[in-house]
């Protein structure tokens, strides 16, 4: 089964218009994250845990879906300053901590965004914004092919390792990683040229012409913009 990010449920943060989505969850909140005091970050982290909480996205699939991130990255990043910061140990670590939950505000908002939006927003989302749809058609289909890219390169990998194959650092990696290639590249092209076949076979036309219906923006569009726009200045104040 190929594991996607979208979560399909019916949720406030669902309903809420691409660009609202797009603003808030890629831009303004982890912008925030960034730029924010110290002091700020719990409470940016606590409007992430409501805005999880409005999507009714269970916790436990949510952290199955990003501990992947959050765990390496948390610990590289505290090791990191203890080696390189200056300072008292105590500092040192305490800088590692609040980059670490930047990092992480970053990434959790990002993954948001990935699971309350459906790939099939993006190219009606910037064909209102007057952008052709071919190049949103573009965006949708590398963002529902990643997991299944992901997905393949696993069961190449696995299969290497069926045969004899091992990745782990050794005179030889060099020479395995690269036969792993051919096959990942073959597997990528093949996919490539089924999906456009399939495009094909339904008509699309990249320069035709395509209507959609028209979105309204509505009063939770306008409130999480706003929120957001206030935690950004915020953020900006010291």
């Amino acid at each position: 089964m190929i594991k996607d990010f979208y979560i399909q449920e019916s949720s406030p943060l669902h309903s809420l218009s691409f660009w609202t989505k797009f603003f808030c969850f890629l831009l303004l909140f982890p912008l925030a994250g960034f730029l924010a005091p110290p002091f700020l970050l719990p409470i940016i982290i606590a409007i992430f845990i409501v805005l999880l909480i409005l999507s009714k996205i269970n916790f436990n699939k949510f952290w199955g879906l990003t501990k992947i991130y959050f765990i390496p990255i948390t610990i590289g990043v505290i090791i990191l300053s203890l080696f390189f910061s200056l300072g008292s140990l105590g500092q040192r670590l305490s800088e590692g901590i609040i980059l670490a939950l930047r990092f992480i505000a970053l990434i959790a908002f990002g993954m948001l965004f990935s699971m309350v939006t459906n790939p099939i927003e993006i190219p009606a989302g910037l064909l209102r914004a007057k952008i052709p749809h071919k190049y949103g058609i573009t965006i949708m289909v590398s963002f529902r092919m990643l997991p299944l890219i992901s997905q393949k390169i696993k069961s190449i990998i696995d299969a290497q390792k069926a045969r004899g194959a091992s990745f782990k650092i050794s005179p030889q990696l060099p020479s395995h990683v690269i036969a792993l290639m051919v096959p990942i590249l073959h597997s990528t092209l093949e996919t490539s040229v089924k999906l456009s076949d399939t495009l094909i076979s339904r008509g699309y036309n990249p320069d035709g012409k395509i209507t959609i219906p028209p979105q309204k923006i509505k009063i939770a569009d306008g409130l999480t913009l706003f929120l957001s726009i206030f935690v950004l200045l915020i953020s900006l104040v010291k």
